[in-house]
């Protein structure tokens, strides 16, 4: 009957750490990208709009990827890109870069960051599940454990998942077309504050060698407030 009676108590265990209470739910998908958004600044040159919109504050990170993402050295940035000119443009991953202030900060793939950012929250959550299932959790830790570390790990693959399926993909654009998707980089550990961040990108025409520059400067964004502000628009505007 005892055993029986801790059978039972494991199986309530185990679904309550396989509950929603574990689950990974974002409130963005990749088709939500293309949809009209404020950016932070944008900048225009010859018909071709590069804007950026951080998505490094608490509440948008969450939004974006269900995770607090900038304390474990992620920074999300979304890029969007509009051909309203005459031209056809290619952009690359690879011509965009990130700085704060003089020092470039390292572009990471969907799958680094995940594992180093989101990831890094389900493992810290994964033992709080445990604890929660209650006491019997604690005297039948072999199965929950089990448990919890195999619903973690299926956390975890949709989770990479989800950082890949977002992010910018080198693109041609010919006119009237559009792309978008995030850029991922490494930030300083310990970082309270992104001070003069900035990314500068050279999209070329295609077939030519002949290329764009833009320098789009952000705004100064305190990582440490619980919920952060809106950010200010700011847009530069370049005549070709």
């Amino acid at each position: 009957m005892l055993l029986r009676s801790q059978t039972k108590s494991a199986f309530i265990a185990l679904c309550f750490i396989a509950s929603g209470c574990a689950s990974f739910e974002p409130g963005m998908r990749y088709q939500d990208l293309m949809r009209p958004r404020q950016p932070t600044v944008k900048e225009t040159q010859e018909g071709l709009e590069l804007s950026i919109e951080e998505f490094a504050s608490k509440n948008k990170s969450q939004q974006a990827f269900d995770a607090d993402i900038a304390p474990y050295g992620i920074l999300a940035l979304l890029l969007k890109a509009e051909n309203n000119g005459s031209k056809t443009y290619r952009i690359q991953e690879q011509t965009i870069s990130a700085y704060l202030g003089n020092e470039s900060l390292s572009s990471l793939s969907g799958e680094k960051a995940a594992s180093q950012g989101a990831n890094s929250e389900y493992v810290g959550k994964a033992l709080a599940w445990t604890a929660l299932a209650g006491p019997f959790a604690i005297i039948l830790w072999p199965a929950t454990i089990a448990g919890s570390a195999a619903h973690t790990a299926s956390v975890n693959r949709r989770i990479e998942a989800h950082f890949d399926s977002m992010r910018f993909n080198d693109t041609v654009l010919k006119p009237n077309q559009s792309a978008a998707g995030f850029l991922y980089f490494k930030l300083p550990t310990g970082l309270k504050k992104l001070e003069n961040l900035r990314v500068e990108a050279t999209p070329s025409e295609d077939g030519t060698v002949d290329r764009l520059s833009y320098k789009l400067s952000l705004p100064t964004l305190d990582l440490s407030s619980p919920v952060s502000a809106p950010p200010t628009s700011q847009s530069n505007d370049s005549q070709p």
